[in-house]
């Protein structure tokens, strides 16, 4: 058992709601898997106590439960919680699998006896009372929900899919298809002219108003184009638009105003959006700076005639009396307008290019500026004449002093805050802002309003509050029937994605109103079912909705049907898990608190909790990690969720059922400690320790004993619920005190561009890692030597460090392909002394050697990723990047995607020469001129390179492609060539053979889309290859040994050795531009349209998307913060950072000094690394490069400033003498240049290829004796129920397996004239697997074993306690299959429990029935009876002679010899007898069920009238068939019996001799007549036979490329007649002399 800290026991309490905050490597994981644990075993826990039992339904399948009941809780009694009620959620499907594991591997270790001694593993659970408890919990973890929140919701939509979805669809759109319809749309878009187009679109409602929308934005955002540009962001963006207009909604709705979303918001809503940030501020701030400047006005206006009047000569329109009128009225009372207004008086006393700087000057010279074309109104000093010298004095020193406070007022923090938002809220209401201007200065700006005029003004325009809030609003209207429109073309299709299932799961929980609904309901309903509020588990909107329908019955009914569905989907889940909480978007949020409210209530029911959440709810996550805000992920999600599981753990803390488990001041770990209060022991170690049921945790106990007690709010947190795990199990001691001090500063509110609650907090890790060894910090720091000559020799390698044009990218590179290869080869290294001016070793930290798996790089972008990879590469550096750009770009893939377009157009010339050129073909480039040159226009290409193949190889290579091609077995064709040509050869890395394998999967997709037709394929890839950035990417997955290059998001969840980050000094630089490269930005608050409606002109100022790009650029900036968090807590020895933090570092060959100017980038992480590093020295009062003795000796950390100057720079003085923190590291390595390393000679790209192709042209054909020929042994898998269908019909395999044809019979859309009527009768399928099953759980079993027979191993000794022909078991079958237990009469569902129970006493009338009753019949009677036996066999055909067993059509196969074959086979026998002979001799019989005549054909009053199987009675007990139909149908099956005899005849011959059972002849069980019909030995023998020359016949059809087409049946054949290739709309095969093609335009259509 792992020993959990007191933090991960606590969040084991199953009792109450728990919000884990885990920091990284805190073992969160391990803690989620035992809660769950927990929750399955433990009866004592809230969920057990307020909440009732979900829907317990009894395992279904192939043989989900195997211990008896008796020995076994049956799964309505058990105790605990059901897999099934226990949901995990994590955000990967690698996560969740990893998950399940861990559940799996934890539960599978409890035992409900004390194990053996030799069970070393297995753990005493007191909980369990039988040994079949964990396999029954072990079976529902199967179907248990743990999965993705995309996973869950599909899986809790899909029952339901009809209720909810317009355009049901049961298809996932693949991600190369998903852009492509995203295309479409945006095209759809601009065709449709009318409402009528519009409908048929897809749009559902407000036709005409999507129309005229989207011609006002054409107009607004400058194009169509630029409006389409715009439309994709929003789409990209869906779930943001829907968070940001919802924001509104609500927001509008607390100020009381009339807005239900639709139309133009009030202006009102948008000002008190941007005045949110500051509105705890704001007003006391205006009043401080509206007293300072009034008063600095009023000094002045005292002396009006002497420093005002004579200012005024050329226009009264001056800054001063501009200030006048701003300060002389009455401040207005709302948060937007006093924004507004305090950007008013900026603009009068500073510049308008000194406002928009970070550092604005105000005041010029002390006085008013005079520029922009607006005079100040103010004389200077010197200027004012008619005042005393002394008076004057006084005046201008009296101004000052209101000038200084003014400045120090605007200079604040909360100063430079309000003015990032003032300008804002001045653009959308501007008032009489510009009135004192004049009139030619360039800051008086003209309204951009609707209508818009013909022309733009000739000066600068602003986007006024009406227009800006109709394009918000035309936006809105466009999005909503972009998706729609959407919607609909997925519909066509027969697919859907994510975000439909999404969508789904919010109609089918009612966190919005249906769209199926919104045609029918009024809209007031749907504007309360659109109205979930903050609490999405209230069901609150619902009642109104239902309140307004009491007029409405029929809708009443409907949406009372829906909530109801909503209570019984609450009462199916008892306990959430979610993990990456901190990732999770507002949309899921809403969509799983849906789940956590009010249960539909039943009559039994425990009370409901005291709390608003049904369920126990622990969610996981770090707010520090949330990093997937481009997936729409909000850190405030976790903020919201965890104060709600505060307040309603506050709401329960009274819950009287719980309070036996509670003690005061802890929580409670339900785990029992030794024999939880019995006899036993929990734990592996049997000393008999103390017994109790559980034990409890102080909430005030730190991990350590040696740790001072919890206090204050941390305290009371955890009193609540948030349990913070801090305990560090990753990185060394050192190296993670060292980070803490970094995270101290780097999430520092200091930081923050504007407050908001999507900034983390820092939180310091305490180190647990059991290791004593000291953790590595390096920083590749790289400082060019001497300028040197580039040689002019291309065979000569340029020195990167000497290389004038070499990049500070280029550099970081090649220090650190040095510095891996020195770490790699354990090489030393020193590093440079600026003091003696020598070179000093570095000593190495203690720990295994590293290997190149031990590595992780991680990059912020991958614009340089090509040139690292090279440079690791040149040091034979084994490398694999997670992604590698564009999958179609790929080498590898070029000639596969030449071969497609040859395909599709056999005379392309282009796609020639890329095949030619390839290493496919590998012709020069004068052959392949040669060859062109002769090939005729419109002339078959591939033909005519076969006929110019530079070798005989290549020539047999493309006559097989050829032929494959000609065949139509278009992935043949792709196998070949990565099969058999040397594409792989020369692309050998095994990045692109993944590669390679992702193009083929892509294809196989297009393929099934595009009925595998060559030419269409190739124009879908063509779409696809256009899609560009948007198209598939090149993704690659690690292999065993090398290094890992990945992104930062892509390190999520993983941690190695030696981590290193490189770019950091310019990872975050281009952040913003990206942002709003769709000219659109959306935050959960709001979201804006760049307007600009003249692209030959300058944008006009927008006051939304001024602020929008604010708070785009803030909640950037924070989430960069969180990404340098998780890329340096992946580390656990050694951490790597390169980059260099200034544009200037200089190493003087003179005099030794090494200098750098530390002036990072502040947007970048190389400024947030310089700033953690000057906290980590300052906590050690210790000045270092980063950090003056100046600012080490104060009492607060000061703000850096980057300098201007260089600061030198003593790597071998920062190894030891400059400690990072409090117990951190003592200093860390800086390594400047490759001369710190032992360097290895890099060749040029010239000297590589010369050296090639000298080696090849020096090779020489050695005569050499005939080398033996290399012997393959093949693999070909089958499926046992196809065996006979193809030995009667060879051509159906071989049109599946050769041409790839689907097995399904081809259908044209829509052709159905009306709807099919519903049959009376199931599916044959189905009711076939019906019956199997009563089979499987109701047939007895005698477990009656003879003396003499082999024994049978544990599995043929359960016993059942079921009868096959009763009710009770007919309705558990009929339960399992969606039917209910009870039908109600004279329904379809009614007859055909009647038929199930009918052919079941016909089976117990029966040889079996009275077999398994104990009779001795034939000679033989039963000792035990298998059902659905599993079975695995492998018939191995060898070359040789002829006979069986002997495989001589496919001896030559690439100049191999395929020596063996193994067809294997895996499936279920429906039946095993093991059976017992009158002298006691043991034998084993396959028995195969049929339900043919079953159904519609059989009678059961008459049986003469009825189906010819019902001929023969069920008495006769005779297992000769005793009709033609019955020796026919045992005819139809006997390869299919053969093959699982000749599988139960492998078994036996593994056993020892005295151990084997005879196998006899298989049985067919006849469900029509309940007769066993058995082979004799005779037809026995000779199926087994003919099976063997068939399966020859199918090895030969896989491995011999040059075999014949097998002919068609001949005329009449009737076993076409149920061929999926003759069925359908187009008849694709069929009987010698009948038509081929589409069956409506043929004569004989049946």
């Amino acid at each position: 058992m792992i020993e959990f800290n007191n933090s991960q026991r606590l969040g084991l309490d199953l009792d109450r709601h728990i919000a884990l905050d885990a920091g990284a490597g805190t073992g969160k994981t391990t803690v989620m898997a035992e809660r769950y644990v927990q929750h399955l075993i433990a009866s004592e826990q809230r969920a057990t106590h307020v909440t009732p039992c979900g829907p317990r339904t009894p395992l279904s399948g192939h043989g989900s439960l195997r211990a008896p009941k008796r020995e076994r809780t049956s799964m309505e009694a058990w105790p605990g919680l059901l897999p099934a009620e226990t949901v995990a959620i994590t955000f990967t499907r690698k996560s969740a699998a990893e998950l399940k594991g861990r559940i799996r591997h934890r539960l599978s270790l409890s035992r409900a006896l004390p194990p053996d001694e030799d069970d070393v593993d297995g753990v005493f659970d007191p909980r369990l009372r039988n040994e079949g408890d964990v396999e029954m919990l072990l079976s529902g973890l199967d179907e248990a929900p743990i999965s993705t929140i995309d996973a869950f919701l599909s899986q809790l939509v899909q029952p339901y899919i009809d209720l909810v979805a317009l355009y049901p669809s049961n298809q996932q759109v693949s991600e190369e298809r998903k852009p492509l319809m995203v295309q479409d749309t945006l095209h759809a878009v601009w065709r449709i002219r009318s409402v009528e187009d519009a409908r048929e679109a897809g749009v559902l409602n407000h036709h005409q108003a999507f129309l005229d929308a989207r011609n006002r934005l054409v107009a607004r955002l400058g194009g169509q184009d630029q409006a389409e540009v715009v439309l994709g962001g929003l789409l990209d963006r869906s779930l943001f638009v829907e968070q940001s207009h919802r924001s509104m909604i609500q927001r509008a709705e607390a100020m009381g105003l009339d807005w239900n979303g639709r139309g133009p918001a009030p202006i009102d809503v948008l000002l008190n959006t941007i005045a949110e940030p500051v509105e705890g501020m704001l007003s006391e701030f205006i009043v401080q700076f509206h007293q300072h400047l009034n008063a600095w006005v009023q000094h002045f206006l005292m002396y009006r005639t002497q420093c005002v009047e004579p200012a005024e000569a050329e226009t009264p329109l001056t800054r001063f009396n501009h200030l006048t009128r701003l300060t002389t009225n009455a401040l207005p009372p709302q948060p937007g307008e006093q924004l507004a207004w305090f950007w008013k008086a900026l603009l009068g006393i500073a510049t308008a290019s000194s406002l928009v700087k970070p550092a604005c000057t105000f005041f010029p010279r002390d006085l008013l500026p005079s520029g922009d074309g607006w005079p100040s109104g103010l004389l200077s000093k010197s200027r004012a004449k008619g005042i005393a010298k002394d008076e004057k004095a006084a005046l201008y020193a009296g101004a000052l002093d209101h000038i200084s406070e003014l400045r120090r007022l605007l200079n604040s923090a909360d100063g430079k805050l309000i003015r990032l938002l003032a300008r804002s809220a001045f653009l959308l209401n501007p008032g009489d802002g510009f009135d004192g201007m004049p009139l030619e200065s360039v800051l008086r700006l003209d309204p951009l309003d609707d209508p818009l005029p013909a022309e733009p003004s000739e000066r600068g325009m602003y986007v006024s509050a009406t227009l800006q809030t109709q394009v918000l609003s035309d936006l809105l209207v466009i999005h909503t029937a972009c998706s729609q429109i959407l919607a609909r073309r997925k519909s066509l299709d027969n697919m859907h994605d994510f975000d439909d299932m999404q969508r789904f799961a919010a109609d089918l929980l009612l966190a919005r109103c249906p769209d199926i609904c919104r045609h029918r309901y009024p809209p007031e309903v749907i504007d309360a079912l659109d109205g979930l509020g903050d609490e999405p588990w209230s069901d609150a909107h619902i009642s109104r909705a239902l309140t307004l329908l009491n007029d409405r019955p029929a809708l009443q009914e409907d949406l009372h049907r829906r909530f109801s569905i909503l209570g019984e989907l609450r009462r199916q889940y008892r306990a959430f898990i979610i993990d990456e909480y901190q990732d999770t978007n507002p949309s899921h949020y809403r969509l799983l608190a849906r789940l956590w409210g009010r249960r539909r209530h039943h009559p039994d029911d425990p009370s409901r909790p005291l709390g608003a959440w049904d369920p126990t709810v622990c969610i996981v996550g770090d707010m520090k990690q949330s990093i997937y805000r481009f997936r729409q992920a909000e850190v405030s999600v976790m903020r919201r969720a965890v104060e709600a599981i505060r307040q309603f753990n506050v709401d329960e803390a009274n819950e009287p059922r719980l309070n036996h488990l509670r003690e005061p001041g802890c929580g409670r770990d339900p785990r029992p400690v030794g024999g939880g209060g019995e006899t036993g022991s929990f734990s592996n170690e049997h000393t008999g320790e103390v017994s109790a049921p559980h034990t409890f945790v102080s909430f005030a106990a730190e991990d350590r004993d040696d740790q001072p007690a919890i206090t204050g709010q941390r305290l009371l947190r955890r009193t609540e619920g948030h349990v913070d795990l801090t305990s560090n199990h990753r990185t060394r001691h050192n190296l993670m005190e060292t980070m803490n001090n970094i995270f101290d500063e780097v999430f520092d509110p200091r930081y923050h561009d504007l407050p908001g609650d999507w900034h983390a907090e820092a939180q310091r890790l305490r180190p647990a890692r059991n290791t004593s060894a000291s953790g590595g910090l390096e920083w590749l720091l790289p400082v060019p030597g001497a300028i040197g000559e580039v040689p002019r020799d291309l065979d000569v390698a340029v020195n990167t460090f000497q290389d004038p044009s070499a990049s500070v990218v280029h550099l970081e590179h090649e220090l650190l392909a040095d510095r891996l290869h020195s770490l790699l080869h354990q090489t030393p290294t020193r590093v440079w002394d600026s003091q003696t001016l020598q070179w000093v070793e570095v000593v190495e930290e203690e720990g295994p050697p590293v290997r190149p798996q031990d590595i992780m790089i991680l990059i912020n972008s991958r614009k340089h990723l090509p040139d690292l990879v090279e440079r690791l590469r040149a040091r034979n550096i084994p490398v694999m990047a997670d992604r590698q750009g564009l999958l179609l770009m790929q080498p590898v893939v070029q000639p596969l995607m030449a071969v497609l377009a040859l395909m599709a157009r056999p005379a392309s010339r282009r796609a020639g020469v890329e095949l030619a050129r390839s290493p496919v073909v590998g012709m020069t480039e004068q052959q392949v001129h040669e060859a062109m040159v002769s090939l005729e226009e419109g002339g078959e290409v591939l033909a005519h390179l076969l006929e110019n193949a530079p070798t005989e190889r290549v020539a047999a290579l493309l006559f097989r492609l050829r032929q494959l091609i000609q065949w139509g077995a278009v992935y043949d064709a792709f196998d070949l060539l990565l099969d058999e040509s040397d594409l792989l050869v020369a692309y050998p890395d095994d990045a692109q053979r993944q590669f390679a394998e992702a193009w083929l999967t892509i294809v196989h997709s297009i393929g099934n889309d595009s009925g595998h037709d060559a030419a269409a394929m190739y124009r879908r890839m063509m779409a696809v290859r256009e899609l560009g950035n948007q198209g598939p990417q090149a993704i690659t997955h690690p292999t065993a040994s090398a290094v890992q290059i990945m992104t930062i998001h892509g390190s999520k969840g993983l941690q190695a050795p030696v981590v290193v980050v490189t770019g950091l000094f310019s990872a975050g630089k281009a952040d913003a531009s990206m942002s709003v490269q769709d000219n659109i930005l959306v935050t959960p608050q709001v979201l804006a349209g760049r307007i600009q409606p003249w692209r030959a002109k300058d944008r006009p100022h927008d006051g939304l998307w001024a602020f929008t790009a604010e708070m785009n650029k803030a909640q950037d900036k924070a989430e960069l913060r969180r990404k340098f968090y998780v890329a340096l807590t992946r580390v656990k020895d050694r951490l790597i950072l390169t980059g260099s933090p200034g544009n200037k570092s200089t190493f003087d060959q003179a005099s030794g000094l090494l200098s750098v100017r530390f002036a990072p980038d502040p947007r970048t992480m190389g400024r947030m690394l310089v700033e953690g590093l000057r906290r980590a020295s300052w906590r050690t009062d210790t000045a270092a490069p980063w950090l003056s003795q100046d600012e080490a000796d104060q009492g607060a950390l000061p703000l850096f400033n980057p300098l201007k100057t260089e600061t030198p720079l003593n790597p071998a003085q920062m190894l030891t003498a400059m400690p990072l923190g409090e117990n951190g590291l003592p200093g860390l390595r800086l390594y400047h240049h490759p001369d710190c390393f032992v360097t290895t000679t890099t060749q040029s790209a010239q000297a590589r290829a010369k050296a090639m192709a000298l080696h090849l042209a020096n090779l020489s054909s050695v005569e050499t004796p005939p080398a033996s020929q290399l012997v393959l042994e093949e693999n070909i898998k089958g499926a046992a129920h196809h065996l006979d269908a193809t030995f009667s019909c060879e051509r159906k395999y071989w049109l599946e397996h050769v041409k790839g044809w689907p097995t399904e019979p081809f259908r044209l859309p829509n052709t159905a004239s009306e709807p099919p009527t519903p049959s009376a009768w199931p599916e044959p399928t189905t009711f076939g697997l019906m019956m199997h099953r009563v089979l499987e759980i109701g047939l007895r079993n005698p477990c009656q074993f003879g003396e003499k027979t082999p024994a049978l191993d544990s599995s043929w000794r359960h016993e059942s306690d079921t009868d096959l022909a009763s009710m009770e078991t007919i309705a558990r079958v009929m339960n399992e299959f969606g039917f209910g237990l009870q039908q109600e009469h004279g329904t379809r569902e009614a007859a055909w429990r009647d038929r199930l129970l009918l052919l079941s006493s016909l089976v117990d009338e029966g040889l079996l029935g009275r077999w398994v009753q104990g009779e001795v019949l034939n000679g033989w009677r039963i000792e035990a009876v298998r059902t659905e036996l599993p079975f695995y066999h492998r018939e191995v055909l060898t070359t040789g002679d002829s006979g069986d067993g002997a495989v001589s059509a496919y001896a030559q196969r690439n100049g191999a010899v395929v020596h063996k074959v193994n067809m294997d086979f895996n499936g279920r026998a429906d039946l095993v007898l093991a059976l017992m002979d009158e002298h006691g001799q043991g034998a084993l019989q396959v028995v195969d069920l049929k339900t043919r005549g079953c159904l519609g054909a059989f009678n059961q009053d008459d049986h003469a009238k009825g189906h010819p199987l019902q001929a023969i009675p069920a008495s006769e007990i005779t297992s000769v068939p005793q009709s033609d139909e019955e020796a026919e149908i045992l005819h139809e099956h006997r390869l299919q019996l053969a093959l699982y005899s000749m599988a139960l005849e492998a078994i036996e011959a593994r056993k020892p001799a005295s151990e084997q059972r005879r196998i006899l002849p298989p049985a067919l069980l006849l469900g029509a007549n309940g007769r066993m019909v058995q082979l004799s030995q005779g037809a026995f023998d000779q199926a087994k036979s003919d099976l063997r020359v068939h399966l020859d016949w199918r090895a030969s059809v896989h491995l011999n490329p040059r075999m014949e087409e097998p002919p068609r049946l001949a005329s009449g054949a009737v076993t076409c007649r149920q061929c999926p290739f003759y069925r359908g709309d187009l008849r694709r095969c069929g009987p010698q002399g009948e038509p081929l093609g589409f069956t409506h335009l043929m004569d004989d259509e049946p």
